[in-house]
């Protein structure tokens, strides 16, 4: 490390971090982005799906050497054997994260951020003097940095928030489980996400087959939210999966990990000090994608602390205004996601099978689900009535 004191120090060079560096710096604030992991991006824990390039190329400059796939449909296979194939609105890609995180993260590096890796922050210390002291270990000595503004992009399992007070802890209901296993075969369909959902393969959570064609491998997995005792783990269930799909094919590498899946946090602000990304619960409550909601926590967490610095107020009372966008650009849609999970969980087999074989007419129409059920008076009534019970 260059220095010890920074505008901006940002704690992990995930999609989250990287981008919130590069656009803070981008704006003439010193910046330091520091990684606890050797290499930026490893190991892979992620399916590496995320939207399409227009809204890619928002937050950061668009490669083609770290996209796999185009994605143009998504197949699911469905409780009673329903299987439905659609067309996708738009096209979204399959990334390589092993060549995309480094890729944001030099991005942040040639917009003037100063980029360290094997650096771990042990603590963040309270405001004192307008800056926050954050002791990093690095290189087999402690420094302590100073930084007007830190922002927490640790991921899922966040450590920085709760240093500095934050609630961002997981609640089991709100984890997903997950295992993601790379096989050494393309699927039969590259240009397709394949999902299996409901009673008669994983209920509360999903199977996924997700290809990456440049690489010939296919990412395959599971996730389903914090299992009751003496249910199979995800990893016996993914396996048994495996063996069903695709029993031919050879396992390169097995990940794990957890997922969370509450919706936005409420607060994610303090003095000098904000989370974004997985630290700030910005995934997908009903898909568990957290790529480009991340991206986006970022993009908006730059844009609230140029607007606390050129205000000269980084309290967390001026900070609130980055929650407040968070909630609108990302926490709205979040918050129907969840309740549609919700909403299709607690259906039972025979329920799920109406549902589905309804989505499949829906989806063969090009329609979206809400304006599916709207164009059905009496569906949308029935459905309505089973939304509001759930609240």
């Amino acid at each position: 490390m260059k220095n010890d004191k920074y505008d901006v120090l940002v704690i992990g060079a995930g999609p989250s971090g990287s981008v919130a560096a590069r656009h803070v710096a981008l704006r003439g604030y010193s910046v330091l982005l520091i990684e606890k992991r050797p290499i930026i991006g490893s190991p892979v824990r992620c399916g590496e799906a995320t939207g399409e390039r227009e809204k890619l190329a928002t937050y950061a400059a668009v490669n083609e050497d770290y996209i796999e796939t185009d994605i143009t449909e998504a197949i699911l296979h469905a409780t009673g054997g329903i299987k439905i194939r659609a067309n996708l609105p738009t096209t979204t890609l399959m990334l390589d994260r092993l060549k995309f995180d480094p890729w944001l993260a030099q991005q942040a590096a040639e917009a003037g951020a100063e980029v360290v890796t094997s650096a771990r922050a042990k603590d963040v210390r309270p405001v004192e003097n307008g800056y926050r002291t954050v002791p990093i270990e690095y290189e087999g000595n402690e420094h302590l940095i100073k930084a007007r503004m830190v922002i927490g992009a640790d991921g899922v399992e966040s450590l920085v928030g709760r240093w500095t007070g934050l609630r961002n802890h997981h609640l089991p209901h709100h984890v997903c489980s997950g295992i993601e296993i790379r096989l050494d075969m393309l699927d039969e369909n590259p240009n397709a996400l394949t999902f299996w959902q409901g009673h008669d393969a994983i209920n509360d959570g999903y199977i996924w087959s997700f290809p990456k064609a440049k690489s010939g491998v296919t990412n395959f997995g599971a996730g389903f939210l914090t299992p009751k005792i003496n249910t199979p783990n995800i990893y016996d269930v993914a396996m048994e999966w495996k063996e069903k799909i695709y029993p031919d094919a050879n396992v390169i590498d097995m990940v794990g990990g957890a997922i969370p899946v509450s919706g936005v946090l409420e607060e994610t602000v303090s003095d000098n000090f904000l989370l974004v990304g997985d630290a700030a619960h910005q995934t997908d409550p009903l898909t568990g994608g957290g790529i480009s909601a991340g991206m986006r926590g970022g993009w908006l967490a730059a844009q609230a602390i140029d607007e606390a610095f050129k205000a000269g107020d980084l309290s967390k009372s001026f900070l609130s205004r980055y929650d407040k966008a968070v909630w609108e650009r990302i926490g709205k849609g979040h918050a129907f996601q969840m309740r549609l999970r919700q909403w299709i969980l607690a259906m039972d087999r025979e329920k799920q099978i109406e549902f589905y074989t309804l989505f499949k007419v829906w989806a063969q129409k090009g329609q979206s689900i809400p304006r599916a059920i709207l164009s059905h008076p009496l569906i949308a009534a029935k459905y309505a009535w089973e939304f509001y019970k759930l609240h």
